[in-house]
C-alpha cells in the first residue's frame, strides 16, 4: 500500500476504533495520521513498534485487526506491537530494552513533546547511546489544546538535547508522510539511536 492509502487506512481505523468502546477510553489520533503512516510503513518485518494509546491505531498497517486494538493496554505480540503505557517516558526506556534484547532488530517508539519534561526520557536517551541500541525515538510536536499544560515544559527542543548526547537527529513536517517515512527509514538503515522530531 502506498503512503496515501496508509494515511487513509489509519484514519479509517481511528474512526472505527473510537466508535466502539476502546479501553481505557477513546483517544483519537486526528492530526497524527501522516506521522503514523510514514513511520510504521518504514518499519521492517521483525522490528518492534512501541506506540502510545493515541498511536495504537497505526497497528493496522502491520495487519493488526482493529478489534485487537480495543484494549489499549493489551499490545499485539504476534504483530510486534508493544502494549502502550500511560507514561511516554517509561515507554522510551522499554523501547531501549527491546532494542538491547535483540540486536538484530530495531525499535520505533512514539513520544510527545511533553515527555521531554520527564527525566526518564533522558535516561532512555543516555542508555541508547551508551549501548548503541537500534532505537528510533519519534517525537511528535504539536500545539497544546485546551486542558493541556500551558507553561513552558522544556528549556530546549528534544532534538537539540539528543544531538548533544550523541544521537542522530532529524526534523520533519508531521503532515508529510513521505518525509516521516524517509527520516525513519534512514535512521533504521544507519542503525544505532536516533531521534526524529515531527513538527505539526
Amino acid at each position: 500500500m502506498n503512503l496515501t492509502e496508509a494515511v487513509q487506512a489509519v484514519r479509517d481505523a481511528d474512526r472505527a476504533l473510537n466508535a466502539g468502546d476502546p479501553k481505557p477510553f477513546p483517544v483519537p489520533s486526528a492530526g497524527l495520521e501522516s506521522v503514523l503512516a510514514g513511520a510504521v510503513s518504514a518499519l521492517r518485518a521483525g522490528d518492534w513498534w512501541v506506540p502510545g494509546l493515541r498511536e495504537r491505531v497505526g497497528a493496522v498497517l502491520r495487519d493488526t485487526p482493529v478489534d485487537r486494538l480495543a484494549d489499549g493496554f493489551a499490545g499485539a505480540r504476534p504483530y510486534k506491537v508493544a502494549p502502550p503505557t500511560p507514561s511516554p517516558a517509561n515507554r522510551a526506556l522499554y523501547a531501549v530494552g527491546l532494542a538491547m534484547a535483540d540486536r538484530d532488530r530495531s525499535v520505533l517508539v512514539h513520544l510527545g513533546v511533553g515527555s521531554a519534561s520527564d527525566g526518564t526520557l533522558y535516561e532512555a536517551l543516555n542508555a541508547a547511546v551508551l549501548y548503541q541500541a537500534n532505537v528510533v525515538f519519534l517525537v511528535a510536536v504539536h500545539p497544546l489544546g485546551e486542558g493541556a499544560p500551558l507553561g513552558r515544559q522544556v528549556a530546549v527542543a528534544p532534538h537539540v538535547v539528543a544531538a548533544a548526547m550523541g544521537l542522530g537527529t532529524a526534523e520533519v513536517d508531521a503532515n508529510d508522510a513521505s518525509a516521516v517515512h524517509s527520516a525513519v527509514a534512514a535512521a533504521l538503515k544507519a542503525g544505532g539511536p536516533h531521534l526524529v522530531t515531527a513538527n505539526l
